[in-house]
């Protein structure tokens, strides 16, 4: 066993609190038969060079000190921590219940974390996508067909067959097809709001539509008709044309609402617009327009400003269309008849599409919050989850699991039957998921409401895909407890910062707390220790004027301010000259503000102003010497260094923090002396000597 000194544990506790990084060997060549050897062994226990290496790499990317610690030094600590760790394991600090539930939070956490690796890359690459895709505006029209992705499997299909069949209606039809498709929309199209304009929903661009739509739009060129499944169903979409993005407008709008909705309401409207339009063309102002006609307080507010106004805002596509179409900063465009009133919009100056990096943050949260784009990225993620282990799912079985649930489960009190006869649902790394561990799930979390879920299958779908994700997770975080090194360093190093830290809480930082007589103790064996530090002590006089400084000034020269020294003793006698007039100071204030009320004030401290210290100690008073050392203006401040207070002892209260952080350490210095005799601690002096060429 090697003799070990022990170091200071303040920056060790602190490297154990961290985050913990990822390990990198860069710049680390180490052979594959030394990393295997073993370094250290502390009673049974055999920690490998890897293991050093490890702890190594991380200690000094996070140590300050890092460049004046030796290789004797890591490994001392290296060992120390150890063995702390067999020493919280001998306790069976791991074993208690709030750290089991705690390690197996951060497992998952963890394991969620490395999972996710790839999806963030697939994230990455959406937002680029959608980022390209902004440039380009697409004119559509479509026919909806309804089918919710948790329909039942002859539900979807009927839907399915039913979109191909108005597919084929149209390409079949004598008359042409775009005639044909209007016709279909009328016949087939389950979106009321787009049959009003024959299934027309203008212009779209990127971030507009469900990702499958735009997906299905910007794959496929001008007079192509596709099909989108969303998740609200299917679509068969018209791509009538195409145009460079137009950007963002900074609009302003006059609107005029009928005052009934009878024709008179209307007729009265229209005339009051038209009327506005003649002033307009008559050259009075827009803003002077606005006010007198938007009846809208916001719009009167606002000068009839309605902001920044882009393709995939959700305004009327009447509005979008013309302002899009206005050629300059200024222009505003003829009466525009609305669904719900009357309007003029101008537009006041064109804001283009920014470049990436300045698009790139907004985006990504748009997307965070965007489902069907975050699909993209689950989908993404799962399915290598799946490939990787192998996973087989079983439809028609989940079908029959239909059965045996009834509509209690949407009120929560559906219990799971016994199951005479089990099947398997799913397959995930040669694991078979039976019905009977999807009714225990299901029974398990019913009570946790889906929000507009009002039927039994479709919430049992829901929830038979969150088990899978559920079971894939878990199955991944098995994978990687066996197979992910740097996934098994990390969860090692949780595992033990948490027991060391408890043991280390318990036996030296509560333990020294409480000590108060141990405390006391150790403060009368180290007195020298706990010192004040020797300082300056200002006067600054906060003066109104230059006048008043000047004033100031005089009266520190010509009116026996040196008796200021006398302040801390050499001259204490003499004080008794200002007894009717205060301290020398307020001497000073008292003059002045009895013929200048409030022109000056007066502070006494050691830390009077942020450069304070430098301007006094480089400005020199020259020949005031004898009343005080130095003298300085600073930001209508008069600052005079009067005296030094000298060093002095601290009262333990005084030292309290520094003294505990102290004899915290003496604790841990006596307290490790304890565990090197408990615990055998073996180095391989051998392994040590060849590692030190290559660290």
């Amino acid at each position: 066993m090697h003799g070990m000194q022990k170091k200071t544990a303040g920056i060790f506790l602190a490297f154990l609190l961290m985050p913990f990084l990822s390990f990198s060997q860069d710049g680390i060549r180490i052979p594959d038969s030394l990393l295997s050897s073993t370094v250290v062994k502390i009673d049974t226990c055999e920690f490998s060079v890897s293991d050093f290496v490890w702890f190594y790499s991380k200690y000094n990317d996070l140590s300050e000190e890092s460049e004046n610690v030796s290789f004797s030094d890591y490994l001392n600590r290296f060992v120390e921590y150890k063995l702390k760790v067999t020493e919280a394991e001998y306790q069976q600090l791991d074993t208690t219940k709030a750290f089991r539930d705690e390690f197996f939070k951060y497992l998952k956490a963890t394991a969620h974390d490395r999972m996710y690796r790839g999806a963030e890359q697939k994230r990455e690459e959406l937002v680029k996508l959608e980022y390209d895709r902004l440039h380009w505006d697409y004119e559509v029209a479509h026919i909806f067909v309804k089918s919710n992705i948790y329909d039942s499997p002859a539900a979807k299909k009927a839907a399915e067959e039913k979109i191909k069949q108005i597919h084929d209606e149209i390409f079949h039809a004598a008359t042409l097809p775009d005639y044909t498709f209007r016709k279909c929309v009328q016949k087939y199209s389950d979106d009321n709001l787009s049959k009003e304009y024959d299934g027309n929903v203008g212009f779209i661009t990127a971030m507009v539509s469900p990702f499958e739509y735009e997906d299905a739009v910007y794959n496929a060129n001008v007079g192509d008709m596709v099909t989108a499944r969303t998740a609200e169903g299917w679509y068969l979409i018209n791509i009538l044309q195409k145009r460079p993005t137009k950007g963002a407008v900074d609009a302003a709008i006059i609107m005029i609402y009928p005052q009934s909705e009878d024709e008179a309401g209307w007729k009265a409207a229209k005339m009051t617009i038209d009327s506005v339009y003649e002033q307009l063309q008559a050259g009075v102002p827009f803003d002077t327009l606005s006010d007198r006609y938007n009846l809208n307080e916001r719009l009167k507010s606002t000068k009839g400003v309605i902001g920044l106004i882009d393709n995939g805002m959700p305004y009327s596509r009447e509005i979008k269309e013309t302002l899009f179409g206005l050629e300059n900063d200024g222009d505003y465009s003829k009466p525009l008849k609305l669904p719900y009133g009357y309007a003029i919009v101008k537009r006041r100056w064109v804001l283009p599409l920014p470049g990436f990096e300045a698009y790139k943050t907004g985006y990504e949260k748009r997307i965070a919050g965007d489902q069907s784009r975050n699909a993209v990225v689950d989908n993404y993620y799962e399915e290598q989850m799946k490939q990787k282990l192998g996973f087989r799912r079983y439809d028609d079985e989940l079908e029959k699991c239909m059965l045996y649930v009834d509509a209690s489960i949407l009120l929560g009190k559906w219990t799971a039957p016994q199951l005479k006869n089990d099947a398997v649902l799913f397959e995930i790394a040669d694991e078979k998921y039976m019905r009977s561990d999807f009714f225990q799930y299901l029974e398990a979390i019913q009570k946790n409401r889906l929000r507009n879920v009002y039927d039994k299958d479709m919430l049992v779908r829901i929830r038979f895909d969150d088990f899978i994700v559920r079971r894939l997770e878990l199955a991944i975080m098995k994978d990687m407890e066996k197979n992910d090194k740097e996934f098994q360093y990390v969860m090692q190093e949780y595992h033990d910062g948490m027991i060391v830290y408890d043991l280390m809480n318990r036996d030296v930082f509560r333990y020294a707390e409480e000590d108060t007589t141990g405390m006391k103790f150790y403060y009368s064996q180290h007195k020298e220790q706990y010192m004040t530090e020797k300082r300056k002590e200002y006067v600054t006089f906060n003066f109104s004027d230059e006048k008043t400084k000047a004033k100031a000034l005089k009266l520190l020269y010509e009116q026996k301010m040196w008796y200021w020294e006398g302040v801390v003793g050499k001259h204490a006698q003499k004080i008794a000259y200002y007894e009717d007039k205060g301290t020398p100071q307020m001497f000073i204030v008292n003059e002045i503000n009895a013929k200048r009320p409030n022109s000056i004030s007066v502070d006494v401290g050691d830390k009077i102003l942020k450069t304070a210290d430098d301007v006094v100690d480089t400005v020199n008073a020259g020949g005031c010497k004898a009343m005080c050392e130095k003298i300085a203006i600073f930001e209508n401040k008069l600052v005079v260094h009067y005296y030094y207070i000298a060093s002095r002892q601290q009262t333990i209260k005084e030292a309290k923090e520094q003294l505990l952080m102290d004899y915290r350490k003496e604790i841990e210095t006596q307290w490790m002396k304890t565990l090197y005799k408990r615990h055998s601690v073996q180095i391989n002096d051998s392994v040590v000597e060849n590692l030190k060429q290559y660290l």
